[in-house]
């Protein structure tokens, strides 16, 4: 049987199983369970628990007594006293017993140490990135705010037309820095296959794509622009549905917004 979660019970069992400490019987049927009944709790247990040992045991160095500790072990040995007669099989097994049960606790307590290294390093990871994305919300911020109030900057007003009636655009230009700060609101989602498209109409000239976008569930869309060189006075600015993904090189759809730059 297959089991779909670590408890306690199994915990111990893999524990006995990893330091050797189960009855013969007990070992095969356990070792059966694991390979036949294909269980990932029980494997995965197991394979962590012997993976620590391996570690606490290649984690002690070697060492070799000296010569003279070894002249005097000779000597005390040579003056002891007889051997004494071995401990009974129940004292014996109890020693065994004691020894796989602080073994086992060692792995316990070592096992729930690198699980608990392992949540941590998740956490850190989880707020590294979200570390990450607060410093681009806050570089994003530190833009719209240098491009509002640049000291030429200018305001063009886009206001709906047709089904958004009720929506409104707003472009605040830094034309020094040729950035845009573009903010919409009330603009109706489209369907899965129409992306809306920012259009730069210069004066006398053809519209240039400036952005394709999509709104959040609530209408609302906001994001800094870099223009390239050599555009013409803007004469108007423009929002059109468009097919997605990517848009298209000229507006084809009605226009949801429009505003003419004074």
């Amino acid at each position: 049987m297959r089991h779909s979660q670590l408890t306690d019970d199994l915990q111990e069992r893999a524990s006995l199983y990893a330091a050797g400490a189960l009855p013969e019987s007990e070992r095969m049927e356990y070792a059966r369970h694991i390979d036949e009944d294909q269980c990932v709790v029980c494997r995965n247990e197991v394979d962590e628990l012997q993976a620590v040992m391996a570690f606490v045991a290649s984690d002690v160095p070697p060492a070799s007594p000296s010569p003279s500790v070894k002249i005097r072990l000779l000597e005390q040995a040579r003056g002891a006293s007889p051997v004494r007669p071995r401990p009974s099989f129940l004292r014996q097994r109890w020693l065994e017993l004691i020894t796989s049960a602080a073994a086992v606790a060692a792995l316990v307590v070592l096992g729930a140490a690198v699980r608990a290294n392992n949540e941590l390093q998740h956490l850190a990871d989880v707020l590294a990135s979200r570390i990450s994305q607060l410093e681009v919300e806050v570089s994003q911020q530190r833009t719209y705010i240098a491009t509002v109030t640049a000291p030429d900057v200018r305001i063009v007003n886009l206001a709906g037309l047709g089904t958004n009636v009720g929506a409104r655009g707003r472009i605040f230009w830094d034309q020094a820095n040729r950035r845009w700060v573009f903010t919409v609101r009330n603009l109706q989602p489209l369907p899965a296959n129409l992306v809306y498209q920012l259009w730069y109409v210069p004066k006398g000239g053809k519209p240039v794509s400036a952005a394709v976008f999509t709104t959040n569930a609530d209408g609302s869309y906001d994001t800094d622009l870099q223009l390239r060189e050599g555009l013409a006075d803007l004469g108007t600015a423009a929002v059109t549905p468009e097919p997605g993904p990517s848009g298209l090189d000229q507006p084809t759809g009605q226009f949801a917004l429009l505003g003419a730059a004074e």
